[in-house]
């Protein structure tokens, strides 16, 4: 079982990783999603283009904006455009900070 580790709180979210099996619980709003470490990096690609294409709504707040998350399981989350961008800036933060401490593993095992 996953002992997961919170490395970046947000009032909205949080990101954890499991420093066994390196996998990854995102949760934000209401929703917590797992994936992989090895699925990271296409997770990155997907909401960088989402984010990039997404219509906005004459509201800002209007849940128009659907991310699927494949796999085996259907889950989508549907989250308005401020919402989004806070996700991927929780994702993006969460980004920085696995690439930071990969550096540092790096340099510490040199």
């Amino acid at each position: 079982m996953c002992e997961f580790r919170k490395f970046i709180v947000t009032p909205t979210g949080y990101v954890a990783q499991c420093p066994f099996c390196h996998s990854i619980e995102i949760a934000y709003g209401t929703s917590v999603i797992h994936i992989g470490f090895i699925d990271w990096a296409s997770l990155n690609e997907y909401l960088a283009s989402v984010r990039q294409n997404c219509h906005t709504a004459e509201n800002r707040k209007t849940k128009n904006i659907m991310l699927h998350f494949g796999g085996n399981g259907p889950l989508q989350m549907f989250l308005a455009e401020e919402e989004l961008h806070e996700f991927c800036d929780l994702v993006d933060q969460a980004d920085s900070e696995m690439n930071a401490r990969h550096l540092i593993e790096l340099f510490n095992n040199c």
